[in-house]
């Protein structure tokens, strides 16, 4: 089962800026070893005074889940055969970069037609979608063929692993900082209600233009949780619609794992009945990671980009250095007198975002300090 660029539907475009892992099932998949050229640096577009406010409160939200689990109907459109592939099922993911679709095909009553007219007068001809599993566990990406009974394995390098999944090819889902979506994306506001916000994201960077034209995201305004994704494919003949329900964040770990894994992890997948597909180059197995049928090299990388701490408050930034196996050491700063200075929280790093260091380096934090605590 090999990856196609233009096949997006397992990238749970969810996100709306939590679900990490669920994209970089598919995605990051397909962006393994594209990087942006160093010295690029877009201009960060200027964008209207309601949409600057969304990005923040957006990025704010999505800083608070661990957790984000649901169920999800994916609609596959075909514009040239003019068919549409319907699917149903469940995603789970866990911050920073682990996350799992299950994905069926759904059963199609004979006689069905899809209710997206045809340029015949008539419409669609509906099918159902294929049988599929996306597994993260922030090392590897299982893609498993449910039908096939088959799957294939791919590394996440280091330097993609954690919070550095920004580099994949869908980071405005990931809640990065609103700064940098500018920069990569052509942002514009399509609906702010009440009752929904809508955003269409197209792509600045031609790495990200290989994978889709443009995405919308439909976000509910009372949670920023994400209502529905739309991912137009590069052909334009092609999209991909991910309906979500019963949308749930940061439930308890007992309940997740117990009731419906019955106490397994569901980033392990169980593939003892299953084969494996062509040559694999991924992690060797870990503590809590299944070791693949056939032996695999352990991912030959040394060195990642230091993640941007700026912003965070201490706690969060020593605890997310900390995952991806870096130091961090915490030094007081200036006093928060100014609008947006946030007290305890990161306003300058060494080494700077993006700079490239070894794993167990040690990053250096500068915090705001308590004005009233200040000696006269």
């Amino acid at each position: 089962m090999k990856l196609k660029p233009v096949l997006l539907q397992s990238a749970l475009a969810l996100t709306c800026c939590a679900s990490a892992g669920l994209l970089l099932c598919n995605q990051l998949s397909q962006a393994l070893g594209q990087q942006p050229a160093a010295n690029q640096a877009p201009a960060v577009q200027q964008l209207p005074a309601e949409l600057e406010q969304i990005l923040e409160n957006w990025e704010r939200e999505s800083a608070k889940i661990e957790k984000l689990e649901g169920n999800h109907i994916r609609r596959e459109y075909d514009d040239v055969f003019q068919i549409e592939k319907k699917s149903e099922g469940k995603f789970y993911y866990e911050h920073p970069d682990k996350g799992r679709i299950d994905i069926a095909g759904m059963k199609i009553p004979e006689g069905a037609k899809s209710d997206k007219p045809n340029d015949k007068g008539g419409f669609y001809a509906l099918k159902p979608g294929n049988d599929e599993r996306w597994i993260c566990d922030g090392k590897r990406i299982f893609s498993i063929d449910e039908n096939e009974k088959k799957y294939e394995v791919y590394p996440i390098p280091l330097e993609r692993r954690g919070t550095n999944i920004m580099e994949g090819p869908l980071p405005f889902l990931f809640g990065m900082p609103a700064n940098v979506a500018k920069q990569r994306y052509f942002l514009k506001l399509l609906v702010n209600t009440p009752e929904q916000i809508i955003i269409a994201a197209k792509p600045r960077r031609k790495v990200d233009s290989q994978n889709y034209r443009e995405a919308k995201i439909k976000l509910d305004p009372k949670t920023y949780l994400p209502a529905a994704v739309q991912l137009i494919h590069p052909s334009g003949n092609q999209s991909t619609v991910y309906i979500f329900e019963n949308v749930v964040a940061n439930k308890s770990q007992g309940i997740f794992r117990g009731m419906i894994f019955g106490g397994k992890n569901p980033f392990v997948p169980d593939l003892d009945d299953y084969r494996l597909e062509g040559k694999v180059v991924a992690a060797a197995a870990e503590e809590n990671a299944q070791q693949p049928v056939q032996r695999v090299a352990p991912i030959q990388q040394a060195t990642f980009k230091v993640p941007n701490m700026v912003g965070r408050d201490y706690q969060t930034a020593q605890k997310l250095l900390k995952q991806m196996g870096l130091e961090s050491k915490i030094y007081p700063g200036d006093p928060a007198k100014e609008p947006g200075q946030q007290i305890y929280h990161v306003y300058l790093q060494k080494p700077v975002p993006g700079e490239v260091i070894q794993q167990g380096a040690t990053i250096h934090l500068k915090l705001y300090t308590d004005p009233s605590k200040q000696k006269n």
